[in-house]
């Protein structure tokens, strides 16, 4: 299954989703394969130390001879390879890519076109999105089997979502489309955002995931020492909240 982590938002978590996330599936014996096509290419910094060599995600996008299984690489987590999980990486030279393929015909396919060779020797491929809906992006979406949004519990964390849902559509060309909802951040003391958020969310509650990621200091001590929760702390309720999360999405499909 291909899933996409996208929001146009910035500082809603895709990234700390999308790599949480892939390395949940891998640990549950999943073979996953994260692809990173965000610029500032955060998702690689974690797992792929020595991005500036090589090639990259940008190479697909550019050449559509480039042989991808080339490009893959296995996850590196304090040197050591992760089992299950492998990443394709980004570098800072991927904010290029967008004017030199903008003129492009079937450009919305470039990603799609390439991982045909290779979606079926994993069984989870997860794309971490920029926060723009650009070119990109819609390489993402048009591929993708599954969307998930990411979204905070700030006052205005869900404005625009009808304008993400109208792209969706667009370049789905479908009004029907899997996506679901991930709810992160949360913190219950702030019980009055907490209860807008939840209204403003009651509409779309088919589609809400059951796991909430809670706002915790593991998450964050884990972002800054560039690993997944997993593990810098398995025992804490950031690590609890993502294994959950993995299930879900396991259990969707």
């Amino acid at each position: 299954m291909k899933l996409c982590i996208l929001n146009q938002k910035g500082g809603v978590g895709k990234t700390t989703i999308a790599v949480n996330l892939a390395y949940g599936l891998a640990a549950a014996g999943k073979k996953t394969l994260l692809i990173d096509i965000d610029p500032q290419a955060h998702s690689s910094v974690i797992f792929c130390p020595d991005i500036s060599r090589g090639e990259t995600v940008r190479d697909l996008f550019l050449d559509r001879a480039c042989a991808v299984k080339k490009i893959i690489r296995p996850a590196m987590i304090n040197g050591r390879a992760t089992d299950n999980l492998f990443i394709l990486p980004a570098n800072i030279h991927m904010a290029t890519v967008v004017e030199q393929i903008t003129a492009r015909s079937h450009r919305e396919k470039l990603l799609h076109n390439h991982l045909q060779k290779v979606e079926k020797d994993f069984d989870y491929i997860l794309i971490d999105c920029p926060p723009t809906l650009g070119v990109l992006a819609v390489n993402a979406i048009f591929t993708a089997d599954l969307i998930l949004i990411p979204t905070t519990y700030g006052r205005y964390s869900l404005d625009g979502i009808a304008d993400l849902f109208a792209s969706i559509s667009e370049v789905k060309e479908s009004e029907v489309y899997g996506y679901r909802i991930v709810r992160n951040g949360f913190d219950a003391r702030n019980k009055v955002s907490n209860e807008f958020v939840a209204t403003q969310l009651a509409p779309l509650s088919a589609n809400l995931l059951a796991t909430v990621i809670r706002r915790t200091e593991a998450i964050n001590q884990a972002q800054m020492n560039n690993e997944p929760v997993f593990t810098f702390d398995p025992r804490s309720n950031g690590a609890e909240d993502f294994t959950s999360l993995t299930r879900e999405i396991i259990d969707y499909g």
